[in-house]
């Protein structure tokens, strides 16, 4: 089952992250950039994604809110495609 989601206020992504699981899988696409993986870890704004190529990537939500195109969260029953357009 998948579920597009379409975010006016940017910001509402802090408290989406608030809600999801460690260990569920999401993709961050912003500027150029796609970062994916498990969440490991979620502060204020700040994240630790495990790549299976890279390991840990730390990312902070809002050095780089301006320039997220689309978050996906991915659970073992849906995906949950957030469209920052």
């Amino acid at each position: 089952m998948e579920e597009f989601i379409d975010i006016k206020n940017p910001e509402e992504i802090f408290d989406y992250f608030e809600n999801i699981d460690y260990g569920e899988y999401v993709e961050i696409y912003f500027g150029r950039v796609h970062v994916e993986g498990k969440l490991l870890h979620y502060d204020e704004g700040f994240l630790r994604i495990l790549n299976k190529k890279f390991g840990i990537i730390e990312l902070d939500l809002e050095s780089i809110l301006e320039d997220i195109l689309e978050v996906v969260h991915t659970t073992q029953n849906k995906r949950v495609v957030l469209r920052f357009y």
